[in-house]
């Protein structure tokens, strides 16, 4: 049974082993909304290396993340980012979802505070502010919050 990747609206990613090359594609497993199949990431990028550059997100966000702006490491990473926006622009069924940040420091370095969770989160109070301190509060006490 071969191995396909697929990918969602919603950002979702993931592999799945199907009977044959004809199967349809699953419904997503975070939405349940339709998927698309896509090609695997070795098997399209050119720059003589077999994996993609990394990912946006796994970029450091934060002012100890990047060494305390060493200059050198802060090129690296442009450098990676650069080359992973050419690779988004050849590929777009490989380009990341990516929310708005509103907070990334502190408490939010790991997981970052988008504005979607900050807007969700003041629906309910209508205060911006106190939905920040909110989820500050929520990373502070959540094991995620030091490892993802």
């Amino acid at each position: 049974m071969p191995l396909y990747d697929y990918a969602c609206a919603c950002g979702t990613r993931f592999e799945l082993l199907v009977s044959s090359w004809s199967s349809p594609a699953p419904d997503c497993p975070t939405c349940g909304a339709q998927t698309a199949r896509r090609p695997p990431a070795p098997a399209i990028h050119s720059s003589g290396s077999s994996a993609p550059p990394p990912a946006m997100s796994s970029a450091p966000q934060s002012w100890e993340g990047v060494h305390r702006g060493d200059r050198e490491y802060v090129t690296r990473w442009r450098r990676t980012l650069d080359a992973r926006q050419e690779f988004e622009a050849r590929h777009p069924e490989h380009a990341e979802h990516r929310d708005a940040v509103a907070a990334h420091e502190g408490v939010f370095e790991r997981r970052p505070l988008t504005y979607k969770e900050l807007a969700a989160r003041a629906a309910t109070s209508k205060d911006a502010t106190k939905a920040a301190v909110e989820a500050g509060k929520e990373r502070t006490t959540t094991p995620a919050a030091t490892t993802g």
